[in-house]
């Protein structure tokens, strides 16, 4: 019974570092690309009309 407790621990401690590890990539890429992203590509782009009517 110990030995199932010990196989149930190391697979979860593998798991939950899985998803931190990933979780920290997703976040240091959120943070850094997407910034670049939005200021080079939604920011300074040119909308039609700038949503002004002519009248």
């Amino acid at each position: 019974m110990a030995a199932e407790y010990a196989h149930l621990a190391i697979w979860l401690i593998g798991l939950f570092g899985i998803v931190v590890t990933v979780s920290a990539f997703v976040a240091k890429f959120v943070m850094t690309d997407s910034l670049n992203y939005d200021q080079q590509y939604l920011w300074f782009r040119k909308v039609p009309g700038d949503g002004k009517k002519k009248r």
